[in-house]
Order: C-alpha cells, then structure tokens, then sequence
C-alpha cells in the first residue's frame, strides 16, 4: 500500500462515501479495491449525474482498514512507513544527509573546530551529519575508492567530501566554501550530480585531467543498464564541460569511471 491508497481509503472511513471521480485510477483498478466491490463491502452507487463509492459492510470495511493501515500516527521514516503502509517505501521520508569527510587541516565542522588530518591519519575518514561546514575548498566525491585516495590525484588543500546516497540540493545548503571542484566518473549519472552541485554552488567546476581523451580511449566501457539513461538536466545543458564529455558519450556509447585516475 502506498499514501495514495491510505489518503481514499481513510476519506472514506470518515466520510461513508466519496465520489468515484476523485478516486486515483490505480486505487480503483487496485486487487485490493477491486475485492471490496467484490465482496460488496463497497457499492458503486449513482449521486446525481455521476456516482459515488459507499461503504456498505462497515464492519468488514474497518476490519480491511485497520490490517492493511495497523498505525498511522507515526514519523515520517522508513519505519513509520512499515506500520502505517505496511512497505517501507510508500512515502518518501526525511533522512538526515550523510557525509563522509577527509581533509589534512583542522575545518570549521557543526560550530566546531575540528582536526580532521588527525581523524583521516588515524582512521581514515570522519562521518558526520552536517550543520554547517565552512572550508574555502571542498571537492565532492562521487565514488567511494576515489574519495579515499583523492588526495594523490588532487593535493592536499581539500577538504574531501563523500555523501552516502546521491547528493541533492538540500544536503549542500549547510556547506559554506570559496571553491568547488567536483570529480565523478564521466558518464551520465556523473554530469547530472556535478549539475546538481552547480545548482546549489555557481562556481563549480568539474575535474578533467589533462589527459583524458588518451584515458578515455584507452579505459572507458560500454555503456549498459542505467548507464545509458540521461537526465533531462545533462540534455539540455549548455555547460561547456557537460556538453564535452556528454557528446563523447553519445558518440562511441562509452564512459570512465573515475577510479581509473587514482590508478593509472
């Protein structure tokens, strides 16, 4: 069951009836709908020039009701979803954003200041919900081996960032920085976080190594599965970086992942 299903089913537990045009055609053409009308514990009734969903089996109908929703005031999580919807992904829920961080400096992170060469040096990263950082350099990571040894490729002057999940705007607002360097892999998917990145900071810039077009010809893939979708974002983008690497894509149906230049 989804938040669609749950928001008709509670208008009619509190209203006895409601209108079919305002049913949700795949709650109507639903197993679980269909067997109500079925079972004749709703009835398809005329109201006027239209009809109207009514419950007939009231008793039967909050019985359904109250196995498929068993809790409904309940937060708005994962969890929550499991015992209002019975499935975890009914509804998207709030989810504190995630950091990884490695640095080689002390940085100003959620009001502190915070040694993160020590945290790097002595256990490899710092994991943090973020409230705010301050940095006047950050380069954004997509993938993870890279983010742990980007420092060979990029200096020290950084301070790295890894988010766990996809980066969305609203998990940037917090970051105060003078530059943005972000370094994903080069294909589709890359071009459209790098675009979300510039969303939030203008100034991005996207990482492209002197030589990429021998690294590109000599390690890149075939383009399979998700790899080959693009984002309306990547499409019609007029950034110059995007329109480079996206039309060496779309030509020879290739990518780079960006682990290649940690290795080579």
């Amino acid at each position: 069951m989804k938040e669609v299903d749950f928001k008709t089913y509670k208008s009619l537990a509190e209203n006895k009836s409601v209108p079919i045009s305002s049913i949700p055609k795949g709650v109507f053409n639903s197993k679980n709908f269909k067997s109500l009308l079925s079972a004749k514990i709703l009835k398809k009734q005329r109201a006027g020039r239209g009809f109207k969903i009514e419950i007939f089996k009231k008793p039967e109908f909050d019985e359904f009701f109250n196995t498929f929703f068993p809790e409904q005031s309940v937060s708005r999580s994962k969890s929550g979803n499991i015992k209002k919807y019975r499935n975890s992904k009914a509804t998207k829920v709030d989810i504190s954003p995630i950091f990884l961080l490695r640095g080689f400096k002390s940085f100003q992170i959620n009001q502190q200041l915070v040694d993160l060469k020590s945290h790097t040096q002595n256990f490899g990263l710092l994991g943090i919900i973020p409230e705010s950082i301050s940095t006047d350099k950050i380069c954004f990571v997509e993938n993870l081996e890279p983010f742990l040894n980007a420092e060979k490729l990029l200096g020290s002057k950084y301070l790295f960032a890894h988010k766990y999940g996809r980066i969305g705007k609203d998990s940037l607002t917090m970051i105060q920085t003078k530059e943005v360097l972000v370094f994903v892999d080069y294909d589709f998917n890359g071009l459209d976080e790098y675009l979300r990145i510039k969303g939030v900071f203008k100034n991005a810039r996207l990482f492209i190594p002197n030589n990429f077009r021998e690294l590109f010809e000599k390690y890149s893939l075939s383009l399979s599965g998700n790899k080959t979708k693009m984002s309306k974002a990547v499409k019609n983008s007029k950034d110059v970086d995007v329109i480079r690497i996206r039309e060496q894509i779309i030509r020879i149906n290739r990518f780079l992942e960006q682990e290649v230049l940690i290795n080579v």
